[in-house]
């Protein structure tokens, strides 16, 4: 049986896989990560990824061309899992110039 936090985002389920596999999202947050010379920016690298992946599957979709069906029925729920995807995929590009 699912925790019951997991129950409650059972319908956003889509959103949030969609979310971490945007590829404009995985590419802006590892590059923005990366470049990130303080812990700090991470947020605004993710802020920066996540808008920037809402932005680009929006205009794909207003011209028929989008891979992302459905989540703009969930209002900001998207954007909101697309920004807290890019500051983890931010992360990743910073602690991988920390490391490697």
């Amino acid at each position: 049986m699912l925790p019951k936090v997991l129950h409650d985002l059972e319908p956003f389920h889509g959103v949030i896989l969609f979310a971490f596999i945007d590829p404009m999202v995985v590419a802006i947050g590892l590059w923005m990560g990366r470049k990130a010379d303080q812990a700090g920016k991470l947020i605004l690298a993710g802020l920066a990824a996540g808008l920037a992946g809402v932005f680009l599957n929006f205009l794909l979709r207003q011209a028929g061309l989008s891979w992302f069906e459905g989540g703009f029925a969930f209002g900001g729920a998207h954007a909101f899992f697309r920004i807290i995807a890019g500051v983890l995929w931010a992360a990743v590009g910073y602690a991988s110039r920390r490391f490697f």
